[in-house]
């Protein structure tokens, strides 16, 4: 056997679970590590779709609140009569001389001073909370745009659709309310509409706060204002914008795994189209990323080391175990139990190891010994038996002769036990040392019958033995020595009915065997004594050995499990059980016992 390595990592079984170890904390920590990142990321994007949410939102109040003044202020018109006189010359004025022209008849025609409409509208322009950046009068008589230049305000009769007045430098992209203005002398005529318009760029100024690429698109998909972004950023807002929903992921973005939110606002006139890219996103969110990253990568740094630290204690205690095996192998069980483990004394699996090996070199120290003595003692056994052996052909003649004397003299019953006796001679000569139940039982039938005829009829007997146990294996002519038992100590021939009950039944996966007798059994003083002479033996030759025989041989065939136990019966006599487990065990050298 190795004496041992110089690092844990030249054991193999080590060397698998170290290895085994890292590779299973890695994909773990990066497994958390996805995880982790995952949910930050989904929170990270339900930030953006939050913010910008809240974002359009409050622009959308901001639209309403536009929209609540500029209604108050078309509502005001009709409360002043001389603006609406003017109102009514601008609605219906072709040109600026015409307008002019209309001015000046208002005010031939009016007692009061005349008012002028562009000069009132101008309040909504100074107003920095309506952002009103223009306003137009559409009307059958064209369309009529209002808008200040250098705090002067500008009326301009050249548009002819709205497209032309998007292009009037500085007055606005979004017609963010427009409302009809009816005749106030006549209210079913509609004199025209009124528009106000404002910019998105000013409208949006400090969207910027939203760390986002984001457009406003019109209704038509032109995009009115935007972020600073690249042209593939900006193409990624074009997608977005013609797609119909709030939220998505977009498509053919190369490399970049890219989402956008889109708000729509209520009148459906503009669209607010947020896009940021996953990488974006960890970019901006790197600090976080660091620091899951971090805690990760100690977290499996810690277990790896402990590992390590835990590998090594146990290659050091193993390298003990194996020194000590070492020793075994060798024969050395005295050096075995010198090995000093009290300041290595560990309570895990490798302490017991180490323990038992302790326990088991002691062991088979004692085993060996003992094997030693029991060998010189079944070398005396059989020198003895050799003495008394006696040729079985001179037997089987001799017994045969009698046999036929008997029958000449027409004595049967001596002639039917002459001719059992040699039957079970010749059984006990011929059969092999394993044998099945029902074999034994039939032996010890034929002994039981020879017995019968001898002591004719105060002796009576009861065998029975379940067809299910009949093929279990068991050594051969143990249960006879039982019955001579009982025959030498049990049996009164005074008596007129002396009785052996030898019978065989299941326990669960069990069988039990039991014999049983109504002699007068053993004393209780001397029970004990018997009890232990069966199980441990006794050195003196003048003592009964059969039960200690028979308990040794079925001990030794069956293993872990049997048990054999005596008593008396409290009825009286003397009983016998015999549990056999229900399993041989496999180490008893069947082999052998052909």
């Amino acid at each position: 056997m190795s004496k041992g390595h110089s690092t844990f990592l030249e054991y193999r079984i080590y060397r698998k679970k170290f290895l085994g170890t890292i590779i299973v904390v890695i994909v773990l920590c990066l497994s958390a590590f996805s995880g982790v990142l995952f949910f930050f990321i989904r929170n990270w994007i339900n930030d953006v779709q939050i913010q910008s949410q809240y974002r359009f939102q409050q622009k959308e109040r901001q639209l309403e609140n536009i929209q609540t003044w500029t209604r108050s202020y078309v509502e005001g018109l009709y409360t002043d009569t001389a603006l609406m006189e003017d109102l009514k010359a601008l609605f219906g004025a072709v040109n600026n001389q015409d307008y002019i022209a209309k001015r000046r008849e208002n005010s031939l025609n009016s007692d009061s001073e005349i008012r002028y409409v562009p000069s009132d509208i101008k309040k909504l322009f100074l107003d920095g909370r309506t952002k009103i950046c223009g306003v137009t009068l559409r009307s059958d008589n064209g369309i009529k745009a209002l808008r200040m230049t250098n705090y002067d305000l500008w009326v301009d009769f050249e548009c002819r659709t709205i497209e032309d007045v998007k292009t009037i430098p500085g007055f606005g992209d979004i017609m963010a309310s427009s409302y009809s203005v009816r005749d106030p002398d006549n209210m079913s005529i509609s004199m025209g509409t009124m528009d106000f318009w404002i910019s998105t760029a000013d409208f949006y100024e400090d969207n910027d706060e939203i760390n986002a690429s984001w457009g406003i698109f019109d209704a038509d998909g032109d995009m009115l204002a935007h972020s600073k972004m690249s042209p593939q950023q900006e193409a990624e807002l074009f997608q977005a914008a013609l797609r119909g929903v709030q939220f998505d992921w977009l498509e053919n973005t190369g490399s970049r795994r890219t989402f956008f939110t889109k708000h729509t606002s209520n009148q459906g006139t503009f669209s607010y189209v947020v896009i940021k890219s996953i990488g974006e996103l960890v970019a901006d969110n790197r600090y976080v990323v660091g620091v899951i990253g971090t805690t990760l990568f100690l977290i499996a740094f810690g277990i790896i080391l402990f590992t390590n630290m835990q590998l090594k204690a146990d290659y050091e205690f193993l390298s003990k175990i194996i020194h000590m095996l070492s020793h075994m192998e060798s024969g050395e069980f005295a050096d075995v139990q010198e090995e000093d483990l009290s300041s290595e004394r560990r309570k895990n699996e490798y302490g017991m190891i180490a323990v038992a090996l302790k326990d088991v070199g002691a062991k088979l120290q004692g085993h060996i010994q003992r094997e030693y003595v029991w060998k010189l003692k079944e070398q005396e056994t059989q020198m003895r038996a050799l003495q008394h052996q006696i040729n079985p052909h001179f037997l089987y003649n001799t017994l045969e002769t009698l046999r036929s004397r008997a029958l000449l003299e027409g004595d049967r019953d001596t002639a039917d036990a002459i001719a059992l006796l040699g039957a079970l001679y010749r059984a006990r000569t011929h059969t092999k040392d394993t044998i099945t139940l029902g074999e034994e039982f039939k032996l010890l039938e034929m002994y039981l019958k020879i017995m019968e005829l001898r002591f004719g009829d105060n002796f009576f007997y009861q065998v029975e033995l379940e067809d299910a146990l009949r093929e279990i294996p068991t050594v051969s002519f143990w249960l006879q020595p039982l019955a001579e038992n009982f025959f030498t100590h049990g049996f009164d021939r005074e008596s007129m009915y002396n009785l052996l009950i030898i019978s065989g039944h299941p326990q669960g996966s069990d069988t039990v065997i039991e014999i049983m007798d109504n002699g007068s059994g053993v004393p209780a003083d001397q029970l004990e004594q018997v009890q232990k002479t069966m199980r441990e033996g006794n050195d003196d030759p003048e003592a009964d050995i059969g039960l200690r025989n028979v308990y040794m041989r079925l001990n030794y065939f069956y293993g872990n499990g049997f048990k054999m136990e005596i008593g008396n019966n409290p009825e009286g006599g003397f009983k016998i059980s015999i549990l056999i487990p229900g399993k041989v065990e496999e180490d008893v050298h069947i082999g052998d016992r052909g």
